[in-house]
């Protein structure tokens, strides 16, 4: 382990991101999620990194895309991400590919929300909760702590996730570049990204049709003829409507009203509604 020990410099650096990643929850948006609060949290690093203000902030509106992860797990995405900074602040210009960057980020939110929410969420609150619950019934003050004692795991995830994740970024990435691994896993990390977009898309986006007609004495079940062509495909073309018109640089909010007011007619006129 000696190798992943932090130098002066590198150990106050990931101690002031160990500290401002705590706030990666204080700004969400329906458009970017924790997009937002990642450019927060990484603004003085950027700095740091990028003496030229160009790269800075194309570097800070590059990271404004959507993000979304267990607070707790951010640690790793965020090492790995800043490494990768690095060394795009180290190479020759227009040699580094930062589509890896936002293809790692992308990439991992997910197994990493899956991992932290089934761990903290799911596990590890229940442990401590049957806990508490034995505690409080006979009175003993020892519950009074217990929540402390449940945020070890968090901190020491925090930490070393982003301590070793930082570290061994630093030390690979260089050579990922000059043997063309890093090629290949920009490529990789966009192709997972697309997927999990794509994921995201099927299972979170929903457009239910409760519209029926009878026909002949027959029922006309709107939402089974669409099932039969293609499962999904009204929020697959609501999602691509959503990007066509953000590639025209019209306004999240804009899209989001215009979303919600077809919902409403559409809804009005019994058309969608709760499945």
């Amino acid at each position: 382990m000696s190798n992943l020990k932090l130098t002066p410099a590198e150990k106050k650096r990931t101690k002031r991101l160990f500290w401002r990643n705590m706030f990666l929850g204080f700004n969400m948006s329906y458009t970017r999620q924790q997009g937002v609060a990642w450019d927060w949290i990484h603004a003085p690093i950027y700095r740091e990194i990028y003496k030229d203000d160009d790269q800075f902030w194309e570097a800070m509106k590059r990271n404004m895309e959507f993000y979304n992860t267990t607070p707790n797990m951010n640690g790793i995405a965020s090492g790995l991400a800043v490494s990768m900074e690095e060394e795009n602040a180290r190479a020759p210009k227009g040699t580094f590919d930062t589509a890896g960057i936002s293809g790692m980020k992308i990439g991992l939110m997910g197994p990493l929300a899956g991992i932290g929410d089934t761990f903290f969420s799911g596990v590890w609150a229940l442990i401590i909760m049957g806990i508490a619950i034995s505690f409080a019934r006979e009175g003993n003050l020892v519950v009074a702590v217990l929540p402390l004692i449940a945020l070890i795991p968090n901190i020491l995830v925090r930490w070393y996730g982003q301590k070793y994740s930082y570290k061994l970024g630093s030390q690979y990435i260089s050579k990922a570049v000059k043997s063309g691994v890093m090629e290949m896993f920009t490529k990789a990390t966009s192709i997972v990204g697309v997927t999990v977009v794509g994921g995201m898309i099927s299972t979170l986006v929903k457009v239910p049709l409760v519209f029926k007609a009878k026909i002949n004495g027959n029922t006309l079940n709107l939402q089974k003829i669409f099932d039969q062509i293609l499962p999904t495909m009204l929020p697959l073309l609501l999602a691509l409507g959503c990007f066509y018109f953000l590639r025209k640089n019209t306004s999240p909010v804009k899209v989001l009203l215009c979303v919600v007011a077809l919902g409403f007619i559409l809804t009005f006129l019994g058309i969608t509604g709760a499945a």
